[in-house]
């Protein structure tokens, strides 16, 4: 017995030893020539092999190849599509025979891949020779598709790598091109049953990314089920994570947890080879929630979102298999500045009513391009939207964005103290950007709005607006010009800051004044202000302003030139015997005194208008008589805020008990001229 052992025992050694030696008995140019004659006749491509083989079969079956090349298509820029330094294979030998297969190892070092596309759409891997596909292979007896063998019970990877790879692809029909450098791969799968773990970088673009992915259930993958997989990417501009789960065959399918940190999406966008069209807008992007998704359908539920310096919460579903990507949803939002998309333009040009200057409108380009990168249908509530200065406080707004154009419903609008509704269109789909608006707002302060609206800082008082405008152009002033609409306002309880109308009216007629420290350092308070008024082209035209005040009624009508900053006006104050205020008639009798108000809107020229005034002579003889009936008591009082007399008599005095007593008769004098009186009044 123990002789048949050894016998056996030599012979196996002795088969290990011709399986160990007959690599080496067989002449390596054999396998050249051979496997290069397969690969001619296969692909129509040439095989270079410059380097050694190596081949055993004992203890795995390895094969070893070095410096390898394939040659490229005849139309292709490089010569060669493919070429690596070294390929070492080795599969276990003995786990074949149970069943299993098991790869010990597999690495490509500088492995090479150049892929191109021909302008016809022709691509590099489109093998010219190979235009035959094999023949279907008929079903093994017993039947049906499937094998009648055992099949592969098992399946494990050993050491799986790539080692400084590089890859490029370039497509002369769309003119896009890629390139990734320095590729390094780690894979790792000790069973079907086992989790499968990749690690990996690449450079792409300039950017190194780092990507790590586990499987739990590979063999689910591979019989079209799910598993939980967790993959995090990592680059410079992103950083992305995701928990959940994953169906590879039959379409992608993922459901679970994500989180997505972007540096800037237009920095981004352009790194991925598909820049967004200039202009301001697109940074910072923070997106969490849970994630998932099919085909081209995304969707975000609990979605907590951070854009561009805004913070959002709620739910979005993106769908990119349109012209541009689709945003959808509805989100809470702390504000929206609509400025980061508007430009430098943004903040406006410098307004007259500060003082500070008639500087011109901005002529910064408005871009507007931004709109077209993406559609989108919003349901917002936000606390806060910003609009060049003008700043709207908490609101609800259906937004719409399609082909460029961002049409903004607000159906809740607090505004400078104030509430109202309206619509805002932005288009951006043509070349000349264009806005229209149109708001109805009552209670709104008018200083603050004003200030940031237009930089007039002059007037205070409760407003109540009624707006529709439309503007066209290519930066502020071209806006300005061609701004058109309507509308109505109407001021109460307030004051026109820094003007006195009555010393006004005193030093118009002491001498033609400019600028508004003519009215003195004081305020004119008003119980009711407002009127209607036209934009054409810019020019805002008034033909009813009517102002209310004890003592004092004003009218006026003009124009108000927005593009070079001018005033053409007629205001006409009259001082009146009468204390009443809001909703008093505007009919009283009085001292008119007209006054035009020419100009620009930081230094405006205040003058008289005498010739109207001399011709209301009826109007200035009754006032000057009520004044010197009763010695200018009577307007002496009201100036100084003192009650009316119980009664007055143009023919005695009153008394306490409203007895009359008996008049004097006034000596004989000479009946003035008004317009010697009106000199006398104003000093003159």
């Amino acid at each position: 017995m123990s002789r048949l052992i050894a016998i056996l025992a030599g012979l196996l050694i002795l088969i290990v030893a011709i399986i160990v030696a007959v690599p080496f008995l067989i002449p390596m140019e054999t396998y050249k020539n051979q496997v290069a004659s397969i690969v001619k006749e296969q692909t129509g491509r040439d095989l270079r092999i410059e380097g050694d083989i190596g081949l055993s079969f004992f203890p795995n079956i390895a094969i070893s190849i070095e410096d390898v090349g394939l040659s490229n298509a005849s139309w292709a820029k490089e010569k060669e599509m493919a070429a690596m330094k070294e390929m070492r294979a080795a599969l276990k030998l003995l786990p074949l025979f149970s069943g299993n297969v098991e790869i010990d190892s597999f690495v490509l070092i500088d492995p090479v891949i150049r892929l191109e596309v021909r302008r016809d759409g022709t691509p590099n891997w489109q093998f010219e020779t190979a235009t035959a596909a094999a023949a279907p292979a008929e079903p093994a007896a017993g039947g049906g598709s499937g094998s009648s063998g055992a099949g592969v019970s098992g399946f494990s990877l050993g050491e799986v790598s790539i080692k400084n790879g590089r890859a490029s692809y370039t497509n002369a029909q769309t003119g896009s091109a890629f390139e990734a450098s320095e590729v390094n791969v780690d894979l790792a799968l000790p069973g079907l049953d086992q989790p499968f773990l990749a690690d990996g970088s690449l450079v792409w673009n300039g950017d190194r990314i780092a990507i790590d992915l586990k499987a739990d259930r590979p063999r689910a993958l591979t019989e079209g089920g799910e598993t939980p997989v967790v993959l995090a990417v990592q680059t410079p501009k992103l950083k992305s994570n995701y928990a959940g789960a994953l169906k590879a065959l039959g379409g992608l399918a993922f459901a679970g947890d994500v989180k997505l940190d972007v540096t800037s999406v237009r920095e981004l966008a352009a790194w991925a080879g598909n820049p967004m069209p200039a202009g301001d807008g697109f940074g910072p992007l923070s997106l969490a929630g849970k994630a998932s998704g099919s085909g081209n359908t995304y969707r975000f539920t609990d979605a907590r979102i951070a854009f561009d310096g805004m913070n959002a919460t709620g739910n979005l579903t993106v769908d990119t298999g349109g012209a541009r990507p689709n945003l959808r949803g509805n989100l809470d939002v702390d504000r929206i500045n609509v400025n980061t998309y508007l430009g430098e333009s943004a903040g406006g040009g410098s307004g007259g009513g500060s003082g500070g200057g008639d500087e011109g409108w901005s002529t910064e380009p408005i871009d507007l391009s931004g709109l077209k990168a993406v559609d989108m249908d919003f349901d917002f509530s936000t606390k806060e939207i910003l609009f060049q200065q003008i700043k709207i406080g908490e609101s609800a707004l259906k937004l719409r964005l399609a082909n460029g154009v961002l049409n903004a419903n607000l159906s809740r609008l607090n505004l400078y103290q104030g509430a109202g509704a309206g619509t805002l269109t932005v288009n951006g789909a043509g070349a000349t950007p264009q806005i229209a608006a149109n708001f109805k707002l009552a209670g709104l302060a008018a200083e603050p709005f004003l200030t940031d609206a237009a930089d007039f800082k002059r007037l205070q008082g409760a407003t109540a607006l009624d707006l529709a405008v439309t503007a066209a152009g290519r930066s502020q002033r071209d806006m300005v010009s061609a701004l058109n609409g309507n509308g109505s306002v109407k001021f109460t309880d307030g004051k026109i800051k820094g003007i006195n109308i009555a010393q006004l009216a005193r030093n118009v007629f002491s001498a033609a004044t400019t600028g508004w420290q003519s009215g003195g350092a004081q305020d004119t308070d008003f119980s009711e202000m407002g009127g209607t008024f036209t934009i054409t082209n810019g020019v805002l035209k008034n033909d009813d302003l009517r102002l209310l005040s004890p003592l004092i009624r004003v009218t006026g009508a003009g124009t108000v030139n927005m593009p070079p900053k001018t005033l053409n006006y007629r205001v006409e104050p009259k001082l009146v015997a009468s204390l009443e205020g809001q909703g008093a008639s505007g009919a009283a009798q009085g001292i008119e005194v007209p006054i035009l108000i020419t100009g620009s809107w930081s230094t405006p020229r205040f003058a008289p208008d005498l010739a109207s005034m001399i011709q209301n002579r009826d109007n200035i003889e009754s006032t000057i008589k009520s004044i010197r009936e009763d010695g200018g008591r009577g307007l002496i009082r009201g100036l100084m805020g003192q009650p009316a007399e119980s009664g007055t008599g143009t023919d005695g005095e009153t008394t306490t008990e409203g007895e009359t007593a008996p008049a004097e008769s006034p000596p004989a004098e000479t009946k003035p001229r008004p317009e010697d009186a009106l000199r006398q009044i104003f000093g003159r």
